[in-house]
């Protein structure tokens, strides 16, 4: 697919050549990161790695959101156009994601999900209460932390590299799952990611030779 026909937000390298997408190993550092941070912050991190949200959407996240027995987190998708080819208002559409169950876990722990789930009381209210620009400068010290650099240490490297991690495992997620995972209006975009198949497989190949140097 010509990058040219793509919006320059789902480009997965710069204009340069410059990638802007995190590695399986940064994603990983990352994590490991955001341990330093407090245990909503490390969480809101987690939240991030593990389900290739936008930074936007898990800050609108509230505890009727979280599906803790299916092990599920439920987002409003936010970067759909919200008006269809006639100019009508398109109605909020949302996805849900499954998880890791030590995530749900982690959560619960940190908010006491179970607990105000069950009471009904305060259940709207939002896990994180930061605006979005303190959500940015947030992961961008953890990416700093990480010793992340680049055009990839950004929330938005993060979701890519989710999207790569996706179609490069072992057993690949099909794009027209993983289109509907990370809220695509089509899996043309989700094709993107399949750009970089290759270049993942070169990694690899170039780790074998460092490791049998």
């Amino acid at each position: 697919m010509d990058n040219d026909l793509i919006a320059p937000e789902m480009r997965l390298f710069s204009p340069r050549g410059e990638r802007l997408y995190l590695t399986a190993k940064e994603r990983a550092r990352f994590l490991e990161s955001a341990h330093k941070e407090n245990p909503s912050y490390r969480m809101f991190c987690h939240v991030l790695h593990y389900t290739g949200c936008w930074p936007s959407e898990a800050l609108e996240l509230d505890f009727t959101r979280i599906a803790v027995n299916e092990c599920e987190i439920t987002f409003r998708t936010l970067k759909k156009r919200k008006h269809d080819l006639q100019g009508r208002v398109k109605q909020q559409q949302y996805r849900s994601i499954p998880v890791p169950k030590e995530l749900i876990e982690h959560l619960d722990l940190v908010f006491r999900v179970r607990g105000v789930q069950e009471r009904g009381k305060d259940i709207t209210d939002k896990f994180w209460n930061i605006s979005r620009p303190a959500a940015y400068r947030m992961v961008k010290r953890v990416m700093a932390h990480a010793k992340i650099k680049g055009k990839q240490a950004t929330g938005k490297g993060l979701r890519h590299g989710f999207g790569v991690a996706m179609v490069t495992a072992k057993k690949p997620l099909p794009i027209h799952v993983l289109s509907r995972l990370m809220g695509h209006s089509t899996s043309k975009i989700t094709e993107i990611y399949l750009q970089v198949t290759g270049e993942e497989q070169r990694q690899l190949i170039t780790d074998a030779w460092e490791d049998n140097d």
